[in-house]
Formats: C-alpha cells, structure tokens, sequence
C-alpha cells in the first residue's frame, strides 16, 4: 500500500495548471491509485437516457503528472447524475487500477471543490498495451455500469498505424515499459479489443492517429471517432476536461455536436492562448471522422485511383503535404522521411479533376468537422499546413519496404485496390 498512498498523495496536492508545455503528447500519459469500493448503477426506466464514458488510460511509463492533472481536471468540474466517469489507469511500479469520479465533493489543499474518487477494482501488475486487457476493462465497464450508451477517452503513446518496434519514435498505440522492455498495441489489436457498435464516440488524446489505416479499422466500433493527423502538443486537452468533460454526457444533442463543440473548445484553448498564428505553439490539427462512412470513402477512392499505386514512382512525395516531423521522430539510423500524407492531397495529385470531386464529395461526408493551424512546430523541424483534409495516408517508399508491405497488408488497403 506504500504505492498507493504516494500516488494517493500526488492526487490530492496536485493543482490547476495552465499553458501549453512544448512537450508532447504523443508519448502519452500513465500513473496510478486507489482505493474502497462502488455500487453498481442500473439505468431505471423512465429515466432520461445515459451515457457512461471510459477514459482509458494506457502505458506504464512516463509524464505520469499529466495524466492525474488530467483526472483531477475533470473532477473539478465534475457534475454529478449526468453519467459514470470510469478511469483505467495502469501506473509505472504502481500497478493497474479501474476508478470511479464519485458523487462526494471535498476540497483540495488549496480549498478548491473537487469530487471524490472510487476504486472500482484493484488490477495489480498487467500490460496496459495487450489487447486482451484492453478488452476485459471495457467489458467490465459496460458490464458493471450499463448505461444507454457509451464514449470512450483514450490517451496514449500513439503514432496510427506504424507497426510495433518500426520506428524509434512515436509507434503504434500504447507503450507499457513495465518490464523493462517497451511492449505496443497495434492499432487492428486495438480495434480487435473493440466489440462492434460498443461506442458512441472515440476519443483519441493521442499523436498521429487520424490516418485512413486507423479510421477503416475502426469503421464498425464506434459512430464517430475524434482524431489528430499529427502529434498533439502536452498538456493536450487538459485545459478543456474542467469545463467541456460533462458536455460529452449530453444525450439530449447528437453525438456529432457534442464532438464538435469539444473540439472546438480545443481549437479555442490553443489559440486563444497563442493568438500569433506563427508562435511555434499555435499548432494542431483536429478531425471528426463519421465511422460508418469508412466504407463509402474506401470505394470512392477506389473509384478515384483507377488502380493507379499510391508511392513514389506516381507521386512526386517531397510535394505532397505531410504531418510528421522524421527528423525528430525517426532515429538517426534509418531513413528519415514522412510517413504521413495528407490523403485529399495525395488523392488529387494522382486523379482527374471530375475523379477528386467525386472523391471529395465522400471525405467531406467522412470527415465531419476539422479544424488546423497554419503551422505545425515549424521552428522545431515542422511544417507549414496548407492542405488539411482531415484524414491522412501512407505513400510507398523503396527506403521503407516494410512499411510498404504493411500498408499493402491492410485492410483499407485492400478495399481500395
């Protein structure tokens, strides 16, 4: 129980903060609690109609202070009835637990109203970044807190669709370094852990996961996914679960405003707080993509491509827009060139013009809203963003075979040709 006590200690001292740190998000967060025990509560008839959302926490491994600012951020502006606030956080050298934002306000050590925390179920040593645990905490929060319906919060290491182990940095969804050795979800595991239809929305606070790869695995798990075509700059959207946290439980609104609006105050936050568009932190970009429209966006590319190959022998690659940085992201003993393209670029650059406004018609059907800055840490071996269609691709490479053959392996990939 020392564990417990001293990240029970971090919890409670751990106070408001505001700006954006230069760091990023795209190595996402991770710590660990707690204690007691929650009832269950079964949705009545006659009520209004619920929504229980997860925030899944995943990685053992650093800025573990984010991730309780994070936590103690939405238990500030916690508002009870609305709907269940379920926490899995897996915590470096603390272990795995399930938490519960209770209905008990009390106040911090600056005297500030916060709400209390339960603990749902003390999961001990575990790799947050297995599948199969990814699983059994979502069947255990719709299990034991049915609702109407469900959204899920997932803040992690992420880099989309890059295999495991490929890269140096970001790569694949969550890192737990538990053991000693980093262990990475791939993004069709993660999709995998998903049952169908379980979700309302997804939310990914997580680096480089708006790419089409990621999207047509997840066509079928959720009706709208929340996504970033590049990194996300730490603290990522902390500054928005205090105030914006209980809009996502608004049942009364269709999903797809509710995601708008939270995102929107996302895009708000940023710049607002960097009003000088070419302030290195000025950057972001932001896509909600309507799940089920995976389908129709993969044949109408289909439609758009003709068979035509999406790689450097069709592309003049060095024109098309990115949203990665390789020289910070890739380790100085491989190649270093983009691996993510701005799909509406990429499609346009190999179609006709009738072809693309075919297309074009779809993506905007697919991608509901989105939102970028002008730049994109361009300072710090970024880039200008002059295309932003909201969804990205992969383009072959000959220095990257096996990422070739992997992009040729999935699904979306194989729907298209």
């Amino acid at each position: 129980m020392q564990g417990f006590t001293k990240i029970m200690n971090m919890i409670l001292t751990h106070f408001k903060t505001n700006g954006i740190r230069a760091s990023l998000l795209c190595l996402g967060a991770v710590f660990v609690l707690l204690l007691s025990c929650c009832n269950n509560k079964v949705v009545e008839e006659g009520e209004s109609p619920k929504r229980n959302i997860l925030f899944y926490i995943g990685g053992d491994n650093n800025l573990s202070s984010e991730a309780i600012q994070k936590i103690n951020e939405m238990r500030y502006g916690w508002k009870p009835g609305a709907g269940e606030m379920i926490i899995y956080l897996d915590g470096k050298n603390e272990g795995a637990f399930m938490l519960r934002i209770n209905d008990t306000k009390g106040t911090d050590n600056n005297g500030v109203a916060i709400y209390g925390l339960d603990t749902v179920q003390v999961r001990g040593s575990e790799n947050s970044a297995d599948a199969e645990v990814l699983n059994q905490v979502i069947n255990k929060f719709t299990t034991d807190f049915p609702a109407d319906s469900y959204g899920m919060i997932f803040f992690s290491h992420a880099s989309g669709w890059l295999p495991e182990g490929t890269l140096s940095r970001p790569r694949s969804m969550v890192i737990d370094g538990g053991t000693g050795t980093n262990r990475e979800m791939e993004y069709y595991d993660f999709a995998g852990a998903i049952p169908d239809g379980r979700f309302d929305f997804i939310i990914l606070e997580s680096c480089l996961m708006a790419d089409v790869m990621s999207m047509y695995e997840l066509r079928n798990k959720a009706e709208y996914v929340m996504a970033s075509s590049a990194e996300i700059l730490s603290p990522g959207f902390t500054d928005i679960y205090g105030n914006k946290t209980m809009g996502l439980f608004n049942t009364a609104q269709s999903v797809d405003v509710v995601l708008k609006a939270f995102a929107q105050s996302y895009y708000d936050v940023i710049t607002t707080a960097y009003p000088d568009e070419n302030d290195d932190y000025c950057s972001l970009t932001m896509s909600i993509i309507k799940a089920k429209e995976m389908e129709n966006l993969a044949a109408a590319a289909k439609v758009a491509l003709q068979g035509k190959s999406i790689d450097q022998t069709t592309l003049t690659v060095d024109s098309i827009q990115t949203f990665d940085r390789p020289k910070e992201l890739i380790s100085s003993s491989v190649p270093r060139h983009s691996r993510y393209f701005d799909l509406g670029h990429t499609i346009d650059s190999l179609a006709t013009k009738a072809q693309y406004e075919a297309f074009e018609t779809q993506l905007n059907k697919t991608v509901v809203w989105k939102a970028a800055t002008k730049r994109f840490l361009y300072y710090y071996n970024g880039f200008l963003i002059k295309r932003h269609s909201g969804l990205t691709t992969y383009i072959k490479q000959d220095d990257y075979p096996f990422l070739n053959s992997t992009f040729e392996n999935s699904s979306w990939y194989k729907a298209i040709y």
